[in-house]
């Protein structure tokens, strides 16, 4: 892998509702591992370090495979 030395920006397939739009949301990344989305055709960006956006994507994923867990012995109780 090569490491990132200059701001990348791509447009993503999903869309947010956003000044009374429906938008695409822009992804950029810039050194050194800043992470920042936005609503394309508006500035205002929201950011996190790679690192935090890594916790925050583990969490997330460590909380939906304890509800599965909860939502499978729950029904095992049931049956």
């Amino acid at each position: 892998m090569i490491k990132l030395n200059k701001r990348i920006s791509r447009v993503s397939y999903a869309t947010i509702r956003e000044a009374g739009k429906d938008r695409d949301i822009v992804i950029e990344i810039e050194p050194p591992g800043l992470v920042f989305f936005r609503a394309k055709g508006c500035k205002r960006r929201y950011g996190l370090p790679a690192n935090a956006l890594y916790m925050v994507c583990l969490k997330a994923h460590v909380e939906s495979e304890r509800a599965a867990k909860r939502k499978l012995k729950k029904t095992k109780k049931r049956g």
